[in-house]
C-alpha cells in the first residue's frame, strides 16, 4: 500500500467524513475555534484520505473532568493527539502506526499526549513509544498516554 502522509491545510471536511458520526458531532461543530491551534494530518492513499489525526496545541472544549487533570501538559510543550482514525476498511495495515511515525519524524523532539478510552488500544500505543502516564479511577475508564 502506497500512503502519503501530508498537513490538509484546505477543506477539512475530508477528513471529517472518515470519522465516526458521534466524533464528527463533537469536532465539526468546534473547529472555527480549533483551526488556528490545531492541524490535521492525513495519510491519503490515490489522493483518498485512509487515516488521520489531529493535532491540537490547546485544550479542547470536550475534554473530561479526568482528561483536563493534564492540561498542565501543554504548559510543558506536549501536543494532545485527538481523533486518530483509520478508515475500516483500511485496518490491521499499520496505518496508525505509519501515521504516527511520520508526524514523530517531522519534529523528533516534540512531545505529544493522548487519552484513549479502550483498555484494547494500550498496547498499540506503548508499541509506538507511548508510556502510560495514568489511568482514571471512575467507571468510564480512560488511559493517559505521553511519549517520553
Amino acid at each position: 500500500m502506497n500512503v502519503h502522509f501530508e498537513k490538509l491545510t484546505a477543506s477539512p471536511n475530508q477528513f471529517f467524513t472518515i470519522l465516526p458520526e458521534d466524533w464528527q458531532n463533537l469536532i465539526v461543530p468546534h473547529w472555527n475555534l480549533y483551526k488556528n491551534t490545531a492541524s490535521i494530518y492525513v495519510l491519503k492513499e490515490n489522493d483518498t484520505i485512509v487515516a488521520g489525526g489531529i493535532v491540537f496545541s490547546e485544550k479542547l472544549l470536550e475534554m473530561t473532568p479526568f482528561e483536563e487533570e493534564f492540561c498542565y501538559l501543554f504548559s510543558e510543550g506536549y501536543l494532545y493527539l485527538g481523533y486518530i482514525w483509520v478508515a475500516e476498511d483500511k485496518r490491521n495495515k499499520r496505518l496508525a502506526t505509519t501515521w504516527l511515525t511520520h508526524l514523530k519524524q517531522q519534529n523528533p523532539i516534540q512531545k505529544y499526549w493522548l487519552t484513549i478510552e479502550e483498555e484494547s488500544l494500550t498496547y498499540f500505543y506503548e508499541r509506538n513509544d507511548f508510556k502510560l502516564l495514568d489511568e482514571s479511577k471512575d467507571e468510564n475508564k480512560e488511559w493517559i498516554f505521553i511519549t517520553p
